[in-house]
């Protein structure tokens, strides 16, 4: 009679402890290079009905093609450590291979793991297209010729496309080669196709290409199968590389005078209409280049920046002349540069032009006067002729500027005391109507009244390019007061 369990359920499917993971697309079961080498281990799981008594025998037999290739007697009850068989190495020969056991219990009783599973052998390298045809480059990339501005136009990628081989995979691995002798020993890329993505389409990056160094240098490419074959190596392409990044070189200033490397000299009376800073023309542009040039001063009202040429694809850029003044001084400098912004965003920068600003003489700068007084050295005014206070006046100086802080006030003798008179006549900007007409005044005739007769008074005014940072005194006006 049988025992329970012994036929009336079918035994777990055997499992091939070195047999790869499956994947969508790929073969089922597929065995690595390495687990060819020896015999192949099988393991399955212990069956119902084998005996607890001891001293029965249980009878594995694994089935391969249909044929039996190993046969192992277990002693009951059984460890199922010990749940395990080979099948011969011999038997490891190419292609799809049916697996399933059967077990003979003590009783005599039979019963198998039906339907088979399949095991897959690769033992076949992939073949490469043609006479292991090279990689193919774009019709772009000219003279196989890679450059700096190539990687940029190209988001800094090289791509290259693999001739289709003979039978491509799910799993299989291209792996790219870049050196300087085709042996493909210098590894670049790679990349595992999948059963959603089959294309032969790679990539060289480009940071990988400059890191390599410049000169010649040889591509190829080989391809490995996921059971570990790995094809011969193609033939190489041989390309030159001029990628390593060039500094953009420095610009310049018109009319400055320089006075050493990246180091200028400018005087402002010969460009009080505004300042022409020039990118050099030799620096490698695309039309989707945006160029932008900085003229980086003491305070913002100082510096400037612009993406516009004076002429359309030119590569000469104005300043304005509100830009230049504040930079005058001591120890102060413009630092002039410009970026490059490339299509994909990536932003170079040149080298500076550090330019020192000459200062102006004073005569050079408008002289305050009084509308009412007469003569000169001093100038002489009669308190009679000013009931409303006197008017004093200065007309636009060199770069003069709406906002420009602006403080005027008058100093004499008082007549009472002798000592100093003072009077803050105002401490205001400049207004935009003022830049064309000039600064007025009015001296209050409480502060002439106050003066001593026959004693010069003066007025002074001094004005601030540097947002209050520092202030030039012009030349002041003197007066004689008289009856």
């Amino acid at each position: 009679m049988d025992n329970i369990g012994e036929r009336d359920l079918p035994l777990l499917a055997p499992h091939v402890t070195n047999a790869l993971d499956d994947i969508p697309g790929g073969e089922p079961n597929l065995l690595p290079r390495e687990a060819l080498q020896a015999d192949l281990k099988v393991t399955f799981p212990l069956w119902d009905g084998s005996s607890t008594d001891p001293g029965k025998t249980d009878t594995v037999l694994l089935m391969w093609d249909g044929r039996e290739v190993m046969r192992k007697a277990f002693q009951t009850p059984i460890d199922v450590g010990d749940l395990f068989a080979h099948i011969p190495m011999a038997e490891l020969t190419e292609g799809s291979h049916e697996l399933f056991y059967k077990v003979i219990f003590s009783s005599g009783n039979e019963n198998s793991s039906d339907p088979p599973i399949i095991i897959t052998i690769d033992k076949t390298p992939p073949v490469l297209a043609g006479s292991k045809d090279p990689l193919e480059f774009p019709f772009d990339l000219i003279d196989n010729k890679v450059t700096a501005r190539y990687l940029q136009d190209h988001a800094n990628k090289l791509p290259a496309t693999v001739p289709a081989y003979d039978q491509p995979k799910p799993g299989d691995t291209v792996f790219l080669y870049w050196e300087t002798s085709p042996v493909g020993s210098s590894l670049a890329s790679e990349k595992v196709l999948t059963e959603a993505d089959m294309s032969l389409d790679l990539e060289f990056d480009g940071d990988l290409i400059v890191n390599r160094g410049d000169g010649t240098r040889y591509a190829t490419y080989e391809v490995q199968d996921r059971a570990g074959n790995l094809s011969v190596l193609s033939r190489a392409v041989t390309l030159t590389v001029d990628a390593q990044p060039k500094p953009l070189l420095v610009p310049s200033v018109e009319k400055s005078v320089p006075d050493r490397e990246a180091y200028g000299e400018l005087d402002p009376l010969l460009v009080t209409g505004g300042a022409v800073v020039v990118v050099p023309e030799d620096i490698d542009l695309q039309p989707t280049d945006v160029v932008t040039v900085y003229w980086s001063g003491f305070v913002p009202s100082a510096s400037h920046e612009t993406s516009t040429p004076i002429e359309t694809g030119g590569f000469r850029y104005a300043i304005p002349p509100s830009a230049i003044p504040g930079n005058i001084g001591t120890g102060r400098q413009v630092e002039v540069y410009y970026t490059v912004t490339r299509a994909g965003g990536k932003v170079d920068r040149s080298e500076s032009y550090l330019l020192r600003i000459k200062e102006i003489h004073i005569d050079r700068f408008s002289k305050l006067y009084c509308e009412q007084a007469t003569g000169t050295n001093p100038a002489t005014l009669k308190l009679s002729a000013v009931p409303n206070g006197a008017d004093f006046s200065i007309t636009p100086w060199l770069y003069i500027k709406a906002g420009q802080k602006m403080h005027m006030w008058a100093e004499g003798v008082d007549k009472n005391t002798g000592r100093d008179l003072y009077l803050d006549i105002f401490e205001r900007p400049v207004t935009p109507g003022e830049e064309g007409s000039g600064v007025s005044a009015v001296l209050l005739r409480s502060f002439l009244e106050q003066h001593r007769v026959n004693e010069q008074f003066w007025v002074d005014i001094e004005v601030s390019f540097d947002e209050g940072d520092s202030y030039l005194d012009f030349h002041r006006e003197n007066v004689l007061l008289v009856d």
